[in-house]
């Protein structure tokens, strides 16, 4: 059975590139366009990974993943961001993100840390 991930970014065509990426990768893919959305979503539904953007209106990533890991203490999240800094990526990894991703990214750097993330 392929992995599902859940992909929580505001801009539309950044939720569609990884959704395409990760569905080559072999994987099932939903994605949403906001912290609330995402959520809602798993209430629902079980993924085995969320992928979500840092900065985003109303509740940003690092918010997402404080609640996401609260209630699903082991789902794995990895952020991503076209905002950040060394600093950035340090602080999201101590707050307990699984993995991080500088926008732009390539395929290589998303396929690697996914598949960290996953314990594959």
């Amino acid at each position: 059975m392929a992995k599902r991930i859940l992909v929580v970014d505001d801009q539309e065509s950044m939720r569609e590139m990884l959704a395409d990426l990760l569905d080559l990768m072999g994987l099932t893919v939903s994605t949403v366009g906001s912290g609330a959305e995402a959520l809602r979503l798993l209430e629902d539904q079980e993924v085995d990974l969320v992928i979500t953007d840092l900065n985003m209106p109303q509740m940003d990533g690092m918010e997402l993943m404080k609640q996401v890991k609260a209630a699903h203490p082991g789902l794995p999240v990895i952020v991503i961001t076209g905002y950040g800094t060394f600093n950035t990526e340090k602080q999201v990894l101590s707050n307990g993100a699984d993995g991080y991703i500088p926008k732009p990214c390539t395929i290589n750097r998303v396929q690697e840390t996914v598949t960290a993330a996953l314990g594959a």
